[in-house]
């Protein structure tokens, strides 16, 4: 073979190899380019499944102090110079129905005004002794002199059975509604309704007034 055979081949030898070596470095810089995309795309969805998984905890976490009756979800204001005394309810006696009132239900069949309004079995004095029996006036708002009057509304249907109570109106925080629904819903079936002599479904609100003395 001829010198200057031997020198072509010879450089087509080292540049094929050098060729060879240049796709190499550009794999390997594809690969570790594709490598850290997917740990960034990685990091950003763990980062965004925190971010949800902390805003589902703070929002649980505002709910339960909600329905708990947590004191700062209320209104009530506490009175330094009734801190520690010790706390009743008081009950106050049904109004009489509205004559003048129409006596009509709604669409679920309940009505807001009747003949004879429910009743629980002996008056307004077994009521007051019920909840004096029954009811534990909370710990925080004897601590902070909170009192207040907590509206307690209900269904009385036509056996005398309470359903659906709920808090209406201003909520006053302190453990005060908690304990009010807790005695409500403990309650014996109450006297229902009456209208042109027959037992209606009859809405009523109970006013639950918790004082300090």
């Amino acid at each position: 073979m001829k010198r200057k055979d031997l020198f072509s081949l010879f450089g087509a030898a080292i540049l094929l190899g050098t060729t060879v070596i240049s796709c190499n470095n550009n794999d390997t810089t594809d690969t570790t380019s594709t490598t850290d995309t997917a740990a960034a795309v990685t990091t950003t969805a763990d980062t965004s499944r925190m971010m949800a998984d902390t805003g589902k905890m703070s929002t649980d976490t505002m709910m339960n102090k909600m329905n708990t009756g947590d004191n700062k979800a209320g209104m009530a204001k506490p009175n330094p110079a009734k801190k520690g005394m010790k706390g009743k309810v008081a009950i106050s006696e049904a109004p009489a129905p509205k004559s003048t009132a129409k006596m009509e239900a709604d669409n679920t069949g309940v009505y807001s005004n009747v003949e004879i309004i429910p009743s629980f079995p002996g008056g307004y004095k077994g009521l007051q002794k019920f909840f004096d029996d029954n009811l534990e006036y909370p710990a925080e708002a004897t601590n902070e002199g909170v009192e207040g009057t907590v509206n307690v509304t209900f269904v009385v249907d036509e056996t005398g059975k309470l359903t659906s109570p709920k808090v209406s109106g201003e909520k006053l925080g302190y453990g005060l509604e908690a304990e009010a629904l807790r005695v409500v819903n403990k309650m014996p079936t109450w006297n229902p309704g009456k209208l042109k002599g027959k037992n209606v479904k009859t809405s009523f609100t109970l006013p639950v007034r918790f004082v300090l003395y």
